[in-house]
């Protein structure tokens, strides 16, 4: 629909470059805890949560590294998408010109960093829960109920987004 976008190119700012290096650091973070746990823990250990946090499915316990592997993997794809493809070829629901291009992109390409780092942020709170579970160890509250709220964000991010690209001035 928009095949001639203003080719005008956004360089990272100082901000979303930080941004980015969080989602590094939570990502290893994530696989750091589970290193230091991982020769303790029992051989069989939760491995999927309800809605409410409650264990509801349980496994051997190396597949406590699919989850943050997954987001790795993810963070990963999502960062190359960050750096490599050029704004002029995504999609908007707004009509880019010349003059609200900068603003247009440079909002496409926050919302991208701020759902990339909730992505390494989200299996956080599962991590920490399996390791509690596993050891029995009851803090009276399900941490793994946090990743929801996060899904909530990554799925209403882009919407807040959408609606403050019509406020740009055309």
């Amino acid at each position: 629909m928009f095949a001639n976008l203003p080719k005008i190119a956004i360089n990272l700012t100082k901000n979303q470059q930080s941004l980015i290096f969080a989602g590094w650091i939570i990502l290893a973070l994530n696989l750091l805890v589970i290193a230091i746990f991982y020769a303790d823990l029992p051989e069989t250990i939760p491995s999927h949560f309800n809605y409410r946090g409650d264990v509801d499915g349980y496994g051997k316990k190396n597949t406590i590294w699919t989850l943050p592997l997954i987001m790795c993997f993810t963070y990963t794809l999502l960062y190359l998408i960050i750096k490599k493809v050029k704004p002029w070829n995504m999609n908007y629901p707004v009509k880019v010109t010349e003059k609200n291009a900068p603003q247009v992109y440079n909002m496409s390409l926050q919302m991208l960093i701020l759902m990339n780092l909730l992505i390494a942020i989200i299996a956080t709170p599962v991590i920490i829960e399996t390791i509690l579970q596993a050891y029995k160890i009851d803090i009276g509250f399900k941490i793994s109920s946090l990743s929801l709220i996060i899904v909530a964000v990554v799925t209403l991010l882009p919407i807040y987004y959408i609606f403050m690209m019509f406020k740009i001035p055309k």
